[in-house]
């Protein structure tokens, strides 16, 4: 209910606005007027306290409707002489928005942690005045295996705390990071336009430009941040524990990348494998060549013209990842769907069946996109407007599955590495139905 509870006054509000003909005792009480007015303040409020919460537009666009009608009408009709059977649709009206709002709000009150005991935060400069805030989960002084995570684009570092607490709690240190301006929440313009990047990027080449744009940004972080682990740990870089290096979308595909390059493996000697989370690889994607059909010489022009306007094409036909670290690939159950299904993942299946070094794929059947991410308890309705695979049973606990896929995949690595020196977590059960399939890394399960 603590959740509820500024939505909860905002209906509250609302229904003794729109009563107050039906109850004599609220007639002497002109205040009562206000309350709409207080409703909206209080919702906007909610936008600024808790991010994009888009289960809570309708009620905000109700609202408003409710003000404008009540200053238009309130010189030409006494609230006594409202229609009776009008207000009782409006009260309806107002349980049709209310109740979706209350079904998809969130299931956890969890901001991101500033600093505290076991969590602490550090600034790096970056290039050109660009600075990064590193968030660091777990004690700095055990000596446990280290996890750094590239964030995602959609909802950055605040859209993983949970997962990174997550894996704090199953015995792992982990370092995430953001941008100290130009943090994207979820929901922003600049969310929308990391989706419409996704959908369109394995087809149009001017969305697949943008998408090799954010895997090179993202390479550049790695290039900045990871150098610096040692000393954000108080360690020497010979002594550093064994590491798992996760990214999300364009950051996995950036590591996904870096793990087949020789010269990663001579700075790196302690990295034991790559985690690439909901990635697609879209440098692996050429375009396609413009076919002009055969024209009269007079023609040749103005066709040559028609042609560069339509939208060019590409095709997966560049360089996978090569051989090199282990690599697995977390993806959405959608990409278990029908081949259109399957069309934004068809790099990430050509890397995994007739691309070269060890790789694994592993899918939660009933989740989607954005579950691997802290969305289905802090936006409940990302999770129900983009699931997974169709007819699919999604998981009780979707958030503690992605760390314990994770955490699995690393305690397998450290069986397998003689020279790791640090405690191997246990294994983890995972409550969802999980679809793995794996090329190169023998005795691989999760």
């Amino acid at each position: 209910m603590e959740i509820w509870a500024p939505e909860a006054v905002v209906v509250l509000f609302l229904i003794l606005s729109l009563c107050r003909p039906f109850v004599k005792a609220l007639w002497p009480l002109d205040g009562l007027n206000w309350l709409p007015f207080i409703g909206l303040g209080i919702i906007v409020g909610i936008f600024f306290a808790y991010g994009f919460r888009p289960e809570c537009i309708p009620l905000l666009v109700f609202t408003v409707i409710v003000i404008m009608v009540n200053v238009l009408f309130r010189r030409r009709n006494s609230f006594r002489h409202r229609n009776p059977l009008g207000i009782v649709c409006v009260l309806i009206l107002l349980s049709v928005v209310a109740v979706p709002m209350f079904v998809f709000s969130p299931r956890i009150n969890v901001k991101p942690k500033a600093e505290s005991e076991d969590t602490r935060m550090v600034t790096i400069q970056g290039p050109r005045g660009k600075n990064y805030m590193l968030r660091v989960y777990g004690d700095i002084e055990a000596n446990h295996p280290l996890i750094f995570i590239v964030p995602p684009e959609i909802g950055t570092a605040a859209s993983i705390d949970i997962v990174c607490t997550e894996l704090k709690e199953k015995g792992f240190t982990v370092v995430t990071y953001f941008h100290q301006k130009g943090d994207r929440r979820a929901g922003s313009a600049s969310s929308a336009a990391h989706w419409r990047i996704t959908k369109k990027a394995y087809g149009l080449a001017l969305a697949n430009e943008k998408g090799k744009a954010l895997e090179a940004e993202r390479r550049a972080d790695i290039a900045l941040l990871v150098p610096q682990l040692p000393g954000l740990l108080n360690r020497t870089s010979g002594n550093m524990p064994p590491l798992i290096l996760a990214g999300y979308g364009a950051g996995g595909s950036a590591l996904a990348y870096l793990a087949g390059e020789n010269k990663f493996f001579r700075s790196y000697s302690n990295v034991l494998g790559v985690v690439a989370i909901e990635s697609h690889l879209w440098s692996s994607y050429l375009p396609e060549a413009r076919n002009a059909p055969q024209a009269p010489a007079k023609w040749v022009h103005v066709q040559e013209r028609l042609s560069n306007m339509q939208s060019q094409r590409v095709s997966h036909t560049g360089p996978l990842p090569g051989a090199g670290l282990p690599i697995m690939y977390l993806v959405s159950g959608r990409a278990l769907n029908s081949p259109k299904g399957q069309k934004p993942y068809q790099a990430v299946f050509a890397s995994l069946r007739s691309g070269s070094g060890p790789v694994a794929f592993a899918a939660i059947k009933g989740a989607g996109p954005l579950d691997y991410q802290d969305f289905p308890l802090t936006h409940p309705l990302y999770s129900f407007l983009l699931p997974g695979l169709k007819g699919a049973k999604k998981s009780k606990d979707p958030v503690n599955d992605t760390a314990s896929i994770i955490s699995n995949f690393t305690s397998l690595l450290l069986e397998q590495s003689r020279s790791a020196k640090t405690s191997i977590p246990p294994r983890y059960a995972i409550h969802g139905s999980l679809y793995v399939e794996s090329r190169g890394l023998p005795g691989f399960r999760l």
